[in-house]
């Protein structure tokens, strides 16, 4: 049963984890990289927006398929404390 545990932990993170940084996004983060050395930087914010919301939908389904029985955020202990 720890296994299941770890494992259900671990997805939660990596989804808590995309959907933050597509919130980030969200509200006006902006990513740019430079194709090449010393290259002038493209703004690449929407795709990578796209892409991370995609990945974090199927990460969600795949968590509700492998854990129908936990809701969405069923983690004890939590996994981050709040001050």
């Amino acid at each position: 049963m720890a296994g299941h545990d770890d494992r259900y932990v671990e997805i939660t993170t990596r989804l808590r984890s995309m959907r933050s940084f597509c919130d980030f996004l969200s509200q006006g983060g902006i990513v740019r990289v430079a194709l090449s050395d010393g290259g002038p930087y493209k703004d690449v914010t929407a795709v990578l927006l796209e892409r991370n919301r995609r990945e974090a939908e199927a990460l969600a389904r795949t968590r509700r398929q492998l854990y129908p029985d936990l809701a969405d955020e069923d983690v004890t202990p939590p996994l981050y404390s709040r001050h």
